[in-house]
């Protein structure tokens, strides 16, 4: 029996592999990236786009930015799409592989208590919902002789970036020195 998950504002979600550890990022300057988070925060008046979470001037740092991201697997081509402003918990569940190995059980949780009251549901809902997304990632897991291939040939993740975000321009020049942009076809 399969259950609609569209009204949830909080989903789980996590990289496929070959793209765990790259993002735009961790491409540029961190200078450009504080530049970025700065007006980020302004723009989005210093809230949770999902919780609604608004933390005073000493907490801003539970406030993070979420790279939203499309994956062109056969390529190893990441595509910027957009970025949030998200608070500690609510991306934690957007990167659910490395919340597991970065949480306790205790925290962890805590973490499902958060995502059923910003969904308003229940347990039961979570987990079923944890296991629909699991079982349509399990669907474009590769066979061995794609891992193999893609681990000898170790190429690049390469960048595209469609999205309206600050300092695009500066963004895109910083990873074209890189040569790890892609130009949109």
């Amino acid at each position: 029996m399969s259950q609609d998950f569209s009204e949830f504002k909080l989903k789980v979600d996590w990289k496929p592999a070959p793209f765990r550890g790259h993002s735009v990022k961790r491409n540029i300057s961190q200078s450009l990236w504080s530049k970025i988070r700065k007006q980020t925060l302004e723009e989005r008046e210093c809230k949770c786009r999902i919780c609604g979470y608004e933390p005073d001037e000493a907490n801003l740092r539970y406030l993070e930015m979420h790279e939203i991201e499309r994956y062109d697997e056969d390529n190893l081509i990441c595509t910027l799409e957009g970025i949030d402003l998200i608070c500690k918990r609510c991306h934690a569940f957007h990167h659910l592989g490395f919340t597991f190995s970065r949480t306790t059980e205790e925290q962890f949780s805590e973490l499902i208590q958060h995502f059923i009251k910003v969904n308003n549901c229940t347990e039961e809902d979570f987990r079923n919902h944890y296991k629909s997304v699991r079982e349509k990632k399990a669907q474009k897991v590769p066979d061995i002789a794609e891992i193999m291939k893609v681990s000898r040939e170790k190429r690049a993740v390469k960048y595209r970036i469609t999205a309206d975000i600050p300092y695009k321009e500066n963004v895109i020049l910083q990873l074209k020195k890189k040569e790890l942009y892609r130009e949109s076809v």
